[in-house]
């Protein structure tokens, strides 16, 4: 009989060392399961639908989406040099297809909102600035 209660203990024991996490995971923060998170490096550009041409330079140009935040560095031409022509770096948020960017530009918060997609190992944001179209096109590093 001790045996059996023994017995019985243990299988209780390890029941209750199984919950039902497995069943019903904890709701995730929506960013961190996007297609979104990783490093880009920028591959196109283009204004009011018309495709610029950029530098090699400009090519090192990236965006990386992590859990919590972003980071956006822009490369730029100068003279023969090329050089880092900005760094923004703050939080975002994802809705759909609808990507919110904000982040502190000399002190004051900025808001961008865009609309993306992602095709295979590409990414396209594109801005619209009162009517005045911007388009980034981006391959996954």
């Amino acid at each position: 009989m001790k045996k059996f209660s023994v017995f019985i203990l243990l299988f209780t024991s390890i029941l209750m060392s199984c919950n039902s996490d497995d069943d019903n995971p904890q709701s995730e923060n929506p960013e961190s399961t996007s297609k979104l998170i990783g490093k880009w490096g920028e591959i196109s550009f283009s204004q009011q639908g018309e495709m610029m041409t950029i530098t090699d330079c400009e090519k090192r140009s990236t965006i990386e989406f992590s859990a919590q935040s972003y980071t956006d560095i822009g490369y730029a031409p100068v003279n023969t040099d090329c050089q880092i022509d900005y760094q923004d770096t703050g939080t975002w948020n994802e809705d759909g297809n609808k990507l919110t960017l904000t982040y502190t530009d000399e002190g004051e918060t900025i808001v961008e909102e865009a609309v993306f997609t992602i095709i295979d190992d590409i990414l396209t944001i594109e801005y619209d600035d009162e009517g005045f179209k911007t388009e980034f096109g981006y391959k996954k590093l």
